[in-house]
């Protein structure tokens, strides 16, 4: 090979790349946008909504906020487990896992978002979980319900494969423990981005 062909075939795999590139900054701008604003203005706290919104299964109602980070969606239950179930749900909110503790109970509160979604796919909360990964280890995670509220705080934030199942465990020693989660990095499913927290009031 000549270093005509050898510049040529650069040329090439950088057009590629940069077409890449571009594809998904516009597939997943909202993703790309909650980023850069949250870096250079950060964000004014999550107002909750006015009412809780009922889940798809129609007997739990609960609101999530993450006030440092802008952050605040209805929990859907999610009806069963598989991807048919849990897609139904992340269309109106943010899906918790079925047979894990409830807000506010002993156990492992499991809890799962959209960090980015195709931009052709429906619902409004394909990238609830957009910044996720910026939380800081103290921050407040609150969930309301119509007759109890319940304020966790993080002690841990990481990123973990996704066959992990240790994350879905109940076994918490009595502690009430909050668990988030959101595909990781952008655009793919290679990864998840952990949130603990802990009930602190």
């Amino acid at each position: 090979m000549d270093s005509k062909q050898a510049i040529k075939i650069l040329k090439t795999l950088a057009l590629t790349a940069i077409i890449f590139a571009g594809l998904l900054v516009i597939f997943n701008y909202n993703y790309f946008w909650q980023n850069i604003r949250y870096d250079l203005y950060g964000v004014k706290q999550a107002a909750f909504p006015a009412a809780p919104v009922p889940s798809a299964a129609g007997a739990h109602s609960y609101i999530l906020a993450v006030p440092s980070l802008g952050i605040s969606a209805p929990v859907i239950y999610a009806t069963a487990t598989g991807e048919t179930a849990f897609q139904a749900a992340l269309k109106n909110g943010v899906a918790h896992y079925p047979g894990t503790a409830d807000p506010g109970q002993t156990g492992n509160c499991y809890i799962f978002g959209h960090s980015s979604d195709y931009i052709w796919s429906s619902g409004h909360y394909k990238n609830v979980f957009a910044i996720l990964p910026k939380i800081k280890k103290g921050a407040d995670i609150i969930i309301s319900g119509r007759q109890n509220q319940y304020t966790y705080t993080v002690t841990d934030s990481r990123m973990v494969s996704p066959g992990d199942l240790s994350v879905l465990s109940q076994q918490t020693g009595q502690k009430k423990i909050l668990t988030l989660q959101t595909s990781y990095p952008i655009g793919t499913a290679l990864a998840r981005w952990i949130v603990v927290a802990e009930v602190s009031r």
